[in-house]
This record gives structure tokens, C-alpha cells and sequence, in this order.
């Protein structure tokens, strides 16, 4: 109550001159919406920067890797991989026609051009992008040429003495007993490079299209004998944009749907109070859909000011200005409307007791605001620019609706005014009005003597503490699979399904760069170099380390001695580097020579390879685990690295976000509704009230396996900006109802927290849940977790605020009283 003589204040101030304001918030709407033309937001849909904090392993990681293999030089990584399966399910990929037919296909399309250069006056080709990365598949090749007299073996083939590691070659292959390669369903080659500039970037994306359209002419053609699924970032690029188009029509619907159901709301409310007609209701309703517009634009526009740009992490955002903004009109409009009868001296008076009623409870709602826009010094940048942009928003939802929608209201549904003289009209019965006032009046007789009612709030509370909160929160982890964002009947799903379902859990293969690799003719350097290695086998699911591609193991074949000698002859390393089958090491170890037997190993790559990798969240905990191997040897300086490390890194850091910054915005609410209610009592079990919503949203979907991605993070904070809504309206309306009337008993404090919040909150919970409905039908799964989170997190909220009312029930009057914590009682 402490704020409501002045917003009470405020109301009579925007009601006396209600075009004044809405002239100016219109302006300030056009005036942002103009700056947007001006300067149009930057676009950043990669996830390269700005998703971890700043001393991020993978940072360093990434750095190394580029480091190494383009000497220093800046630039940034690209990948693609071709998969080959046999038209014929009982042929193999690794011998015969199949064989002869991927082998020639990856020559094609090598050596395809890519364009003419006219400053060069050459073709360009992959080979003049891919830099040291050209031969990568070349050993492949090699080792099946050499293996007609010997025949194969896998993983590890031996011709002549030498061993080739084709492993990460083929997949869902069968061999015998004796380890001979017997068949082979699936085979993999691999393309990198790394780019410095647009246009080098321009073309690796027109040779992935080229690439892409040689795919589709061969497998159009039935008499080829394998089917060939390109895998590369342009392709999914396209296919993420084809779901995402496909969901926001849903969401496009969703948001129609919702409009519909407010146009209800709004004649169920004219209906309740007999008022206004329905052209009246047309106009309000169109006003309320201008309100949130408004404020999304105007909050943008300073986003935009401030220089962020427009990520994955803001598609969401839209949302709550709308979701936010249904909350905020409908309170107002139920507020007006319930006490027109009453006749005031003006309109603006009426505005007053408006504002003086259910502003103080609006802005403890959109309290979270505050600590969103002090979320800005968030460690991970986008995460702090996307809580500023909430921040905004419930801030403008509030400022428009004060400014805008509450002076329109009072010009479309004016109330009467002040009469002098009795009159002898009758009072006009509201028969609907009536029946809920008979239903309201049962509910609270029964919640107020009934133990039943008070045994199932306290279990349910207990149960939701113990089943979605402890169990569902414990289980939260970070995670995506990339189908999440791609419709049903994408042609790339099945190179998502070949890359997660097949390659990952048979071969997942990291590379360890040691950047300062150990002197191996010293016994206590090299003693310490094969501590670290014996550690890294001992991983959970690490393959046997004769599957590792490091030169140790082929220099000890080189000198006839083994890798687990004290020490390593290194005057015969020259000789090995330069012999006509391991040569092709020099790509993968860098040295120099002091004279010609004491060579200087300056950087080396060992490839380390792992079984039952299912999914992005298992890369994460195993580069944690070959992190905390690593750090325990920081003389070697070694950095673990695969491709999705970074991506790792924001799967392992995005948990933590959607608790830092939702705890810092509850307790923002929990310190400005102290405030504002002015009791201790009933603001601690709002508080309890709101961490309760928040934590059992979270647990009960992740439990349905819903997990927390970048793309969902967002939708996170909203829910948590939103949870104050849900339960803080029943608190204060309670403990306002002791201060209209200090002995009010238990029921009639119900009975008038319940007339004057009850509808507003279920209405706002049904728009809510409107906006989402259709999307849950969209078939992108990332679409369909945030709606039925957003359905359990409304259906949570009218269950955890049906049990507020009865715990504010089951509260002695002293501790919800008039005064801060204890009030004396008569």
C-alpha cells in the first residue's frame, strides 16, 4: 500500500489529460519504429562468440587448433563430411563397385571448379581452399590400394609391416574372428579448411553448392551403386531457416489465437458488468493489441541503440510483450469495470482508485525488470543483452499501459459521474454477476473450514518439492540435437541421424594438440607425457589406444622399440619423417632440426578415440573429463578439441544461466513486493510461491527429457519474468483487504482477494496459453518443447496459486495483518 496514493496520484494526472498521453506514447512509438528504418539491427545468428564467458576453455582450444594448422594465422574453421551407403544392403563400402564408385566420386568433386578467377586467370578449386587439410582422406586410399595382396583388417590395417587406422572410415561393419574387414554399411570422408576472408568463405559455401547439386545428379541416377548424403554447414543452414519459417507460422497462428481469446475476455467482461457495447469492446480490444506492440518496438529500438545485435537467443522475446502486456490490460480493465458502478466526482478520480488498486500489484510483477536490466553485467554477452532486452520490455509493458491503454480505456469505456440528488431508479440486478458472486462466496465458506482442502495444499507442495523440484531440477542438463530445429520431412535429418546416431557412438575421435610437447629422450619428461596419456586411456569408453594416431606409434614401429620405453631414440626421427610412408606425418607433428640428429618437437597432434558418444551433452562431459586430465600437465600445454567444442562449452554453461539470472529476478521481486505490500510474512510466501513455479517448471519438463539449449534459454528468463504473475496478485489483494477493513475475517479477505484478482489472473493464463497452442502441433521439436513448457508452466501456476490462497488462509491474521511482520490482535 505504500505506493498506492501515488500511483493513485499518477492515475488522476493521466486521466485528467488522457490525449496528451496518448499522443506522446504514440510518438515515442513511431519515433522508435523510425530510428529501426534509420539503423537497422545487426544480425548475428552464429554461434562462434558471445554464448560462454570470456575465459571459456574452448576458446583457447579452438585457438590452438587453428594455430596449428595454419601457423599462427588468423582464421576461421569450416567443415563438411560425405557419407556413402550401398544402394544394395548386402554389398559393402569398402571394396568392390561401391568402393570404386566413392573413390571416384571424391575425385570428382575434389577437382570440381568452383569458379574463374579473373585477377588469378585460374579456375579455383577445393585446392586452392584447403591449404595443409587437402589430403585428409588420402591415407584411406592409400591403405585399400596396398591391401590386394594382404586384405584388411579393422580398425587398425597392416600392410607391409606398416598400420593404417581406417576406423573412422566406416561404420555398421561386420568382421570376423580374426578381425578381417568383412563388410561395411556406411563410409565417411571429411573436408576442412579454414578462411580469412569473405571471399574465400563465399567460395567454400558455392562449393558446398556445387558439391550439393553433384550429390543430387548422382543419386538420381539408379544404375550408381551408392547413395551419397552431404553433410555441411550451408545445408543445414538452409534446412534450420526452412523449420524456423515453418514454426513461426505456427507461432503466427498462436498469436491470433490468443488475439481471439482476449476479444473474449474483454466481452466476458462487459457481459460480467453489463457494460459498454460491443463496438466499445472492439475499440478496447484493438487498443490492447496496440499496447504490447508498442512496447516490444520502443524496447528494440534502445536494444538496437546500444549497438546488440539480433541473435538465436531474442526470437522469443516478442512473447513476453504480448504475454506480459495481456496480464497488465486485462488487471486494468477488470479493475475499471468492477467498481463502475460506484459513482465518482470525475472520470480521472476513477483512474485514481484504478491506479491506487491494482498498480502497486502490477508493479511487483514486472518488479523482475530491474534485476534483468542489472543482468546486462551478465559474464556471457548475449545472455546479458537478451535479459536487458526482457528487461525493457516488462518495463515498456508497464509504461504504455499506464500512458496509453489506461487513457484510452477511459475514453471507449467511460464511468458515471458524481449525481447530487437520490434518485428512485432501481439498482439493475447482474444476474451473471450475481452467480459468480454465490459460486465466490461457496468457494471461500468451504477453502476456509474445510482441513481437506488445507491436507491437499500442504501434500501438493510437499509433492511438488520432491517430484519436479528436486528430482526434475537434479536431472536439468544442456543439451541439442540438431533434428530439434528441423522439420519432419528435411532431406537433412538423415545426415544429423548418420553423423549423431551412427559416427559419434562408434568413433568419436578428439584431437589433443600438445603444444609443448616434452623432450622424448629425457626419461623423466617423456615418464611424465605417458602419465598424461595413460590417464586419457583411462576414460570411460576410450577405444584401445593401438586405434590412436599419434607418430609415437609409428616411429616405435619405425626403430623396432615401443611406445612405453623409458625414452624414445630421437636421432632416427629424421630419418622416419622423411621416409616415403610416413612422411605424411609432417601434417601432424611440427619440429625443427638443431643439426641433423637432434630434432626439436615444437607442436605434435595426438588423436584419441571414444565409443557410446550419443549426443552433444556426452561430448560435454567427456571434454570435461580430457580437461581435467590435461590441466593436471600444464607443461605440456595441451588442448582436447573437436569440432562442436565450442558448442560444448555453451551446452555446459547454459544451465547455470536460466538459474543465475532468474534467482537475481526473484529476489528483485521478493525485496520491491516487501516494499509494497509492507508485510514480511506474505511476501516471503509470494516468494516461495514464485521459486516453487519456476523450479517445478523446469523439473516437470525436464523430466518429459525437454532440455536447455540457446535456442530455449530465453524462453526461460520469460517464464521466470512471468512467475510473479501468477501468485502475487492473490498476496497483496489479501493483505490490502485487512487495510480496507482492519477486522475483516479470513473469509471475507479471501472473498475480496478473489473479486478483485481471480478472473484477471485466469484470463491471463488462458491468453497465455493460447499463444502457444497451435505450436505445439509444428513438428520442430525445439518449438514444441518451449509450448508445452509454456503449458506447464500456466497449468503449475493456477495449481501452486490455488495453493497460495490457502496457505494465505491458514496464516494466523497476526503474521498478514496491517504491520511489517507481527500486527496485535484485539
Amino acid at each position: 500500500m505504500i505506493l498506492g496514493p501515488s500511483l493513485g496520484h499518477l492515475g488522476s494526472i493521466v486521466g485528467s489529460r488522457p490525449w496528451l498521453w496518448i499522443t506522446l506514447s504514440l510518438f515515442i512509438g513511431i519515433a522508435s519504429f523510425t530510428t529501426l528504418i534509420i539503423k537497422p539491427p545487426k544480425k548475428e545468428f552464429g554461434f562462434d562468440t558471445g554464448y560462454t564467458t570470456s575465459d571459456a576453455p574452448s576458446i583457447r582450444e579452438m585457438k590452438a587448433q587453428r594455430d596449428f594448422f595454419t601457423g599462427g594465422k588468423k582464421g576461421t574453421p569450416w567443415y563438411q563430411a560425405l557419407f556413402f551407403e550401398p544402394r544394395n544392403n548386402e554389398k559393402s563400402m569398402h571394396k568392390g563397385r561401391e568402393y570404386d564408385e566413392m573413390k571416384q566420386f571424391y575425385r570428382t568433386v575434389k577437382n570440381m571448379i568452383i569458379r574463374y578467377d579473373e585477377t588469378l586467370e585460374k579456375n579455383i578449386t577445393y585446392y586452392d581452399l584447403c591449404g595443409s587439410t587437402c589430403d585428409l582422406n588420402e591415407l584411406l586410399f592409400t591403405t585399400v590400394t596396398m591391401s590386394f595382396w594382404s586384405g584388411l583388417t579393422y580398425p587398425i590395417a597392416s600392410i607391409f609391416g606398416y598400420e593404417s587406422n581406417i576406423g573412422k572410415h566406416f561404420y555398421e561393419i561386420e568382421t570376423s574372428e580374426t578381425g578381417e574387414f568383412l563388410s561395411a554399411k556406411k563410409a565417411m570422408l571429411v573436408y576442412m579448411a579454414f578462411y580469412e576472408t569473405k571471399h574465400v568463405k563465399a567460395d567454400l559455401k558455392l562449393y558446398e553448392e556445387l558439391m550439393q547439386n553433384a550429390v543430387d545428379v548422382h543419386n538420381a541416377n539408379k544404375d550408381n551403386s551408392v547413395i551419397v548424403t552431404l553433410h555441411g554447414e550451408r545445408g543445414m543452414s538452409i534446412a534450420v531457416e526452412a523449420g524456423m519459417k515453418h514454426a513461426f507460422n505456427y507461432l503466427g497462428f498462436g498469436v491470433l489465437l490468443s488475439l481471439f481469446v482476449l476479444f473474449g475476455v474483454l466481452f466476458f467482461f462487459s457481459r460480467l458488468f453489463c457494460q459498454f457495447t460491443i463496438f466499445r469492446i472492439v475499440f478496447l480490444w484493438i487498443v490492447a493489441i496496440i499496447a504490447p506492440i508498442l512496447s516490444f518496438i520502443t524496447s528494440f529500438a534502445i536494444y538496437n541503440f546500444f549497438g546488440y545485435s539480433i541473435t538465436p537467443l531474442i526470437i522469443f522475446t516478442p512473447f513476453l510483450a504480448l504475454i506480459h502486456g495481456y496480464y497488465t490490460v486485462i488487471m486494468l480493465t477488470h479493475t475499471w469495470l468492477s467498481d463502475s458502478e460506484l459513482r465518482r466526482d470525475s472520470r480521472d478520480e476513477h483512474l485514481l482508485e484504478v491506479f491506487a488498486t491494482c498498480m502497486p500489484s502490477l508493479i511487483v510483477t514486472a518488479s523482475p525488470a530491474i534485476a534483468l536490466l542489472l543482468c546486462s553485467v551478465y559474464p556471457i554477452e548475449n545472455y546479458g543483452a537478451v535479459s536487458i532486452l526482457l528487461g525493457l520490455i516488462m518495463t515498456f509493458d508497464i509504461v504504455f499501459a499506464i500512458f496509453f491503454f489506461s487513457p484510452f480505456m477511459l475514453i471507449i469505456c467511460p464511468t458515471q459521474d458524481f449525481s447530487p440528488l437520490p434518485t428512485n431508479s432501481k439498482k439493475i440486478v447482474k444476474t451473471t454477476l450475481k452467480s459468480v458472486e454465490n459460486m465466490r462466496d461457496y468457494y471461500c465458506n468451504y477453502v476456509d473450514k474445510s482441513l481437506l482442502v488445507e491436507i491437499v495444499a500442504v501434500a501438493g507442495i510437499i509433492a511438488l518439492l520432491i517430484i519436479p523440484v528436486y528430482k526434475g531440477c537434479t536431472s536439468v542438463e544442456g543439451n541439442l540435437d540438431y533434428r530439434q530445429l528441423l522439420k519432419q520431412d528435411s532431406n537433412r535429418n538423415h545426415g544429423v541421424h548418420l553423423m549423431s546416431d551412427v559416427v559419434w557412438p562408434t568413433w568419436f575421435s578428439i584431437m589433443f594438440f600438445v603444444n609443448k610437447p616434452p623432450n622424448f629422450s629425457n626419461v623423466r619428461e617423456y615418464g611424465r607425457f605417458k602419465s598424461m596419456m595413460a590417464e586419457i586411456d583411462a576414460i570411460e569408453n576410450k577405444l584401445p589406444n593401438n586405434t590412436d594416431m599419434v607418430w609415437i606409434n609409428d616411429f616405435c614401429r619405425f626403430t623396432n622399440s615401443k611406445p612405453t620405453d623409458d625414452a624414445l631414440n630421437m636421432t632416427r626421427f629424421k630419418s622416419f619423417i622423411e621416409d616415403a610412408i610416413y612422411k605424411s606425418w609432417k601434417d601432424g607433428v611440427k619440429f625443427i632440426f638443431l643439426n641433423d640428429t637432434h630434432p626439436v618437437i615444437t607442436s605434435m597432434l595426438h588423436i584419441v578415440s571414444f565409443e557410446k558418444t550419443t549426443s552433444l551433452a556426452d561430448k560435454a562431459k567427456l571434454f570435461e573429463k580430457c580437461r581435467a586430465v590435461t590441466n593436471k600437465y600444464p607443461e605440456f600445454k595441451t588442448t582436447p578439441f573437436d569440432t562442436e567444442i565450442g558448442f560444448a562449452d555453451i551446452i555446459l554453461q547454459v544451465p547455470l544461466v536460466v538459474a543465475v539470472i532468474p534467482l537475481v529476478g526473484t529476489v528483485a521481486m521478493f525485496i520491491v513486493s516487501t516494499i509494497i505490500i509492507g508485510n514480511l510474512s506474505v511476501a516471503v510466501l509470494n516468494f516461495i510461491a514464485v521459486c516453487i513455479l519456476y523450479a517445478s517448471t523446469i523439473g516437470t519438463v525436464s523430466l518429459y527429457d525437454v532440455t536447455i539449449n540457446p535456442f530455449n534459454a530465453a524462453f526461460f528468463l520469460i517464464i521466470a519474468a512471468l512467475a510473479p504473475s501468477c501468485t502475487t496478485h492473490y498476496c497483496y489483494y489479501y493483505q490490502q483487504a485487512m487495510r480496507i477493513k482492519l477486522r475483516a475475517k479470513k473469509v471475507d479477505r479471501m472473498n475480496e482477494m478473489l473479486r478483485k484478482c481471480f478472473f484477471p489472473c485466469i484470463a491471463s493464463v488462458i491468453c497465455s496459453i493460447a499463444v502457444f497452442v497451435p505450436t505445439m502441433f509444428c513438428h520442430i521439436n525445439i518449438f514444441e518443447s518451449v509450448a508445452f513448457t509454456n503449458n506447464v508452466f500456466c497449468l503449475l501456476g493456477i495449481v501452486i496459486a490455488f495453493f497460495v490462497q490457502v496457505m494465505l488462509n491458514m496464516l494466523p491474521d497476526m503474521f498478514t495483518g496491517t504491520h511489517w511482520f507481527c500486527s496485535p490482535q484485539s
